[in-house]
């Protein structure tokens, strides 16, 4: 699938060798691996050419990279231009550029943070990102695992009483909201991955109190790649908190999950983001980005969604994250009452939905960030044979998870395939052709 919807772009692209790249550059439009057809995404708009890329790029046995007509000036070395005098020249223009702003501090200031960009999502130097221990090839805790689970058993709970507490217009607890949000940044910090499993395990529908917990985790987990600060990532936490809270006043008969079985149905569904609003609106607790967040989590940037129909701008940026995390959380729970459905499908038809510009690309690209494109947990087939579950992502490289292979003596072996170019996965195994292998 993502080889299908690259294929379909019409930007050009050309191939150039890694040694001919300028460093110090920064990527108007992505770059891809130009060696194989699978049209694998190397770097992200906005990122730059460094010199810790290109010794990562070789690492992994990439020699040839496709770059967009765009950049490709930019990029290029000239004849007998080593890269690191270009390099040097990027410095130099960049030290120029500063030097013209010097009657602007506050624009000084921007610059010496990050760069402008077309995208609202850059990683600065207050971005919680920073303070979340980086990905490593391990297994999880045991004991951590433990407690997580423990931890999400009474956050859920704590989440029902703050919906009691909305719904009879009482006085909102802050001491149970902020248990959510630091819970969920501590948690973080420790083990990414391992809180986003538990975010993304799949819950039964009609359990909004538990879906709205999973969705928050979830957007935060993709709000943190994208270089949210924690002032943001709580605002969208409890937006995607509470945002269910309106379902409780409609008729909720005729939907099955979030999917309405008549036009009437739609019609009452699409009432309960104004009655979240307006409920959260009769309390001080939560801010208007919180609000706005429970209220467009169900637009989308075509127009398409509810309940009316904005799109693009007119979504705030906070509010795409959560109509991503809402949709993924809300299919594997629908995959999870039939066994033919496995995870991967649900990140494929979110990719196709960004392809097609219903979702935001840059809050996909956090999903899948965060996810991996075989979601953590799932179970997957490898290319010599053996089945593995997949525990950690390897952040850029989505396809390239770090797995763990149970051995014929019963221990576990943990391969990070991004250091294994001869292991690569080939396909996501269902649950319904689980139950039936031995891992």
């Amino acid at each position: 699938m993502v080889g299908r919807i690259i294929k379909q772009k019409s930007s050009p692209y050309t191939a150039l060798n890694i040694d001919r790249l300028r460093m110090g550059v920064k990527l108007q439009a992505p770059i891809y691996d130009a060696e194989t057809e699978k049209n694998i995404l190397l770097l992200a708009s906005g990122k730059s050419i460094t010199k810790t890329t290109i010794q990562s790029l070789k690492k992994r046995g990439i020699r040839n990279v496709r770059v967009h007509d765009r950049d490709l000036s930019n990029l290029t070395l000239a004849p007998g231009e080593s890269q690191s005098s270009g390099f040097t020249s990027s410095l130099q223009l960049r030290s120029q550029k500063l030097k013209n702003r010097a009657g602007d501090p506050s624009s000084n200031r921007q610059v010496a943070d990050t760069e402008r960009t077309n995208s609202p999502w850059q990683i600065q130097s207050q971005s919680f990102l920073h303070e979340v221990t980086p990905p490593t090839a391990t297994a999880y805790s045991p004991t951590l695992q433990k407690e997580y689970r423990k931890e999400f058993a009474v956050l859920t709970k704590l989440t029902d009483d703050i919906y009691r507490q909305i719904l009879a217009s009482s006085r909102i607890s802050t001491s149970q909201i902020q248990s959510v949000t630091n819970s969920s940044f501590s948690q973080m910090r420790q083990d990414m991955d391992l809180f986003v499993l538990e975010g993304i395990t799949p819950v039964a529908l009609g359990n909004i109190c538990r879906h709205g917990l999973q969705m928050s985790s979830l957007a935060m987990a993709m709000g943190t790649q994208l270089g949210l600060q924690r002032e943001h990532l709580s605002q969208l936490c409890i937006g995607c908190l509470v945002h269910d809270t309106g379902m409780v006043k409609i008729n909720t008969d005729g939907l099955v999950g979030h999917l309405p079985a008549s036009p009437i149905d739609s019609l009452e569904l699409r009432k309960h983001p104004v009655i979240t609003y307006n409920l959260l609106s009769e309390s001080n607790e939560f801010s208007m980005i919180s609000r706005i967040v429970a209220y467009q989590v169900h637009e989308r940037c075509d127009g398409s969604g509810y309940p009316r129909g904005q799109k693009q701008n007119q979504i705030h940026p906070f509010a795409k994250i959560a109509a991503v995390a809402d949709e993924f959380i809300s299919l594997v729970s629908l995959a999870a009452a039939n066994a033919e459905i496995q995870p991967y499908l649900a990140v494929e038809q979110l990719i196709y939905g960004a392809s097609r510009g219903i979702f935001d690309s840059g809050a996909v690209r956090a999903l899948l960030q965060s996810i991996s494109l075989y979601p953590v947990g799932s179970v997957v087939e490898l290319n010599q044979g053996q089945l593995a579950t997949v525990i950690r992502t390897n952040r850029l490289q989505y396809d390239a998870p770090v797995v763990s292979i149970l051995q014929p003596c019963g221990s576990a072996q943990i391969f990070d395939l991004q250091e294994h170019a001869d292991l690569r996965v080939i396909r996501s195994i269902p649950h319904a052709e689980i139950e039936t292998c031995s891992l």
